[in-house]
């Protein structure tokens, strides 16, 4: 593997990246996680998807073998974001600049992408997406399930296009402004998130609530409609409040609030709270009254 220590011989400023060469990089992006590793991370599969620009940049052979040591090193390239750095880094290339700043910019405009990427995906775009298709599924409409995979593919495909053209464009000044704000973004993306969960929440308690009946004086009277006539939403809210004390508090990923709330649907058809939703399997005694 050639170490990518020196200087390029060929300090000239290359012609810019066509149309054509960048689409290319574009497309290889999607492979760019594939090998990753523990020691190198993406970085091989990074070279690779940076290759038709860098051979663009560096007629020489030794500048391109250079070139391709320093990218080899290791680099995060797991979210779609991610191609940002890619057209930072294209693009100081393009500029012949020294490779200690290559090297820098690199890792951190890696790094802040890929980070905003994962928290902006996890905690916004997916749950978003899920809620919507999870609608159309309970609605009887089968097409909420390829709907979900659909929208993730153009969400992914018009993230990798538009990052990758913007980072060539903007440079270095786009990775500082990235930088500057990742944590705040990527602070943003867990509140989307936490507002999208709790959005969720609510709509499942109040699923739960219209099946939870109580036998008084030999009437059915409805326990949600009393306890709404008495604390309007104190269920939803409630159970708002403990999903937000298990991420905040505790220190619970989202995947936990949601098996908890799958547990709660579970036990809450098994004990017939649900009413006429679902019919327990169990012989309750209290069904029967």
């Amino acid at each position: 593997m050639v170490v990518g220590t020196g200087k390029y011989t060929n300090t000239n400023e290359a012609f810019p990246l066509d149309r054509k060469t960048l689409n290319q990089v574009f497309l290889r992006s999607f492979f760019a996680d594939a090998s990753h590793n523990g020691e190198t991370g993406s970085s091989a599969g990074w070279c690779w998807a940076l290759m038709p620009g860098l051979k663009q940049i560096h007629k020489n052979e030794e500048d391109l073998a250079l070139s391709m040591g320093h990218e080899l090193e290791y680099v995060s390239a797991a979210s779609p974001v991610s191609t940002f750095a890619m057209g930072v880094t294209l693009a100081l290339e393009q500029q012949k600049s020294d490779l200690e700043t290559i090297r820098s910019v690199r890792t951190a405009a890696s790094a802040a992408a890929d980070s905003f990427g994962r928290a902006l995906f996890s905690y916004a775009v997916i749950p978003l997406t899920a809620a919507g298709c999870c609608a159309l599924t309970q609605a009887g409409n089968l097409f909420g399930v390829a709907l979900y995979f659909i929208v993730l593919a153009a969400l992914s495909c018009a993230l990798r296009y538009g990052m990758l053209y913007l980072g060539y464009s903007r440079g270095v000044r786009a990775a500082e402004t990235l930088s500057r704000h990742s944590e705040a973004l990527k602070h943003a993306s867990r509140l989307a998130g936490i507002f999208m969960l709790g959005a969720m929440t609510f709509l499942f308690v109040r699923g739960l609530e219209a099946g939870m009946y109580a036998r008084v004086e030999y009437q059915s009277v409805s326990l949600a409609e009393g306890l709404r006539n008495v604390l309007p939403g104190i269920l939803p809210l409630a159970c708002i409040g403990i999903v937000w004390r298990m991420l905040t508090k505790k220190n619970r990923s989202l995947l936990q609030c949601v098996l908890l709330l799958v547990v709660i649907g579970l036990l809450g058809a098994l004990l017939g709270l649900f009413g006429g939703f679902f019919v327990s399997p169990l012989p309750l005694p209290w069904l029967n009254l």
